[in-house]
């Protein structure tokens, strides 16, 4: 096991990937006061005629980045796990924070580009022949067929991830002190928090509501932090020097 210090900064990275994740997102779908948020199709938004190609390919390379940060940062809290947790019961947990965070590292980069490729295809086809809903077609075929492993993604990675997460919390794996804390923490995932906060946002007018794109992303920011604190536990109680 590395040294504490070196794993906090390594799992430091990894918050700061996440937060390239957080930039990609509003790169990729925030608007400006008074645009449309039409969409054509489920994913495919009005909005992308407008937007400026740097900022699709900006979005792309946050994703890419922040994958290599990501995987850094998860795989560090991964082994604090595999020598905190020591009761059989609770090895499922460990082994389900392993599936999550390899399927994010797999997926990640290429289902953020996956988007935006959606909505380069639909630009440049409308500037290409100027019909709007055939550009859409065509940017929704494209994407409707890898829609199958961005659903197994988001299944094992996001809802998987949550869910470990909440019972770790609970299970006091991650060392909080109190139940205050606890409930706190139990928002400290991605889908908790943007089904929660992200759609409490979403309420505001802009650029407040903006505020709900970036909360997906947040949240495995946020358990990183939840890994930072079992690592200062860790090092109280002696298991990591």
């Amino acid at each position: 096991m590395k040294s504490d210090r070196k794993t906090r900064k390594l799992m430091i990275a990894g918050i700061i990937g996440c937060l390239l994740y957080v930039i990609g997102d509003f790169l990729y779908a925030a608007t400006a006061r008074g645009q449309t948020t039409e969409t054509i199709g489920l994913f495919t938004k009005v909005a992308y005629l407008d937007m400026a190609t740097w900022r699709m390919w900006a979005s792309i390379f946050c994703g890419f980045a922040g994958t290599i940060l990501y995987y850094m940062g998860f795989h560090q809290m991964y082994g604090l796990l595999k020598i905190h947790v020591t009761e059989q019961k609770n090895q499922i947990w460990v082994k389900l924070f392993h599936v999550a965070y390899i399927m994010g590292t797999v997926a990640w980069a290429w289902v953020h580009a996956m988007f935006m490729t959606n909505a380069l295809i639909f630009k440049f086809v409308y500037q290409a022949y100027g019909d709007m809903q055939e550009a859409a077609d065509i940017a929704n075929r494209v994407l409707y067929a890898n829609a199958p492993g961005m659903l197994i993604a988001y299944i094992v990675c996001d809802i998987g991830l949550t869910v470990t997460m909440i019972a770790m919390v609970w299970k006091r794996i991650i060392p909080l002190k109190s139940i205050g804390a606890r409930v706190l923490a139990t928002l400290c995932n991605p889908i908790m928090l943007s089904g929660v906060i992200g759609n409490l946002v979403a309420l505001f007018p802009w650029p407040v509501n903006q505020l709900d794109h970036g909360t997906e992303s947040f949240g495995h920011a946020l358990v990183l932090i939840l890994g930072l604190i079992l690592l200062r536990g860790m090092v109280k109680s002696g298991e990591v020097s």
